[in-house]
């Protein structure tokens, strides 16, 4: 993935964009069999990869992309020896492409990927930790929570101001009454300075309780949201 000048963007929205049209893709050219279709996708479905397919293939293959560029082209088969070795030749592709991945989530999804980086950056017990929940009330679900991190982590939580703050310990709290606050949903762990702790959650609000965005561990994303976030706010 093309790395990101934070400077380029003035907003979340432009970076989860960009990010969007550097999406992981496997396309399926001419695939032997609607079964297939439909075991590619729950294999490669819940890591993030979106699956399509093109007709009018010469023989059944099946294409990694990043973004626009063709990663790799695997041959695909029907019976289960060759569905194996095409799943195995896909993951090492895909295994080789920048840690981001393009998500669409419900509430319970946010939180499930959020507890997740919540609980890494518990784990290594030093860093920063800055997480926008858009609203007041959102971060007094969360307070408890947030309390517990700040006797180990530099915290850091964001909303508009549409209430008053609840007590979050040492959580330093930014009220602002900003429109891409409210809408945006983020959690972003700069992992101490440690590029392999690094771990960032972005996404947008684009339809009801509904979130797009993206997860990253690639500590160069994670260190240009985090500065966006930290110039901005």
């Amino acid at each position: 993935m093309t790395s990101i000048d934070v400077r380029e963007f003035m907003s979340l929205g432009r970076i989860i964009d960009r990010v969007e049209r550097h999406e992981r893709r496997v396309t399926l050219q001419s695939p032997p069999s609607r079964a297939v279709v439909s075991a590619v996708r729950r294999t490669f479905g819940p890591q993030g990869v979106s699956v399509d397919v093109e007709d009018g293939a010469d023989r059944p293959s099946a294409l990694v992309r990043d973004g626009g560029d063709v990663v790799t082209a695997v041959p695909l088969g029907d019976d289960a020896a060759s569905f194996e070795a095409a799943t195995e030749a896909l993951t090492d592709a895909l295994s080789t492409l920048d840690r981001t991945t393009f998500v669409s989530y419900d509430l319970s999804g946010m939180f499930a990927t959020t507890r997740e980086i919540e609980d890494r950056a518990w784990r290594v017990g030093s860093g920063r930790l800055r997480a926008g929940f858009q609203r007041v009330g959102a971060l007094a679900e969360q307070a408890a929570v947030y309390a517990q991190l700040s006797t180990a982590l530099d915290v850091h939580a964001y909303a508009v101001p549409d209430g008053s703050p609840p007590d979050m310990g040492e959580t330093v709290v930014h009220l602002e009454p900003a429109p891409e606050i409210e809408r945006s949903w983020f959690v972003v762990y700069d992992g101490d300075g440690r590029a392999a702790h690094k771990c960032a959650l972005v996404a947008e609000e684009r339809g009801p309780r509904r979130f797009s965005g993206f997860l990253t561990y690639a500590p160069s994303l994670v260190d240009e949201v985090d500065d966006y976030i930290a110039a901005t706010y």
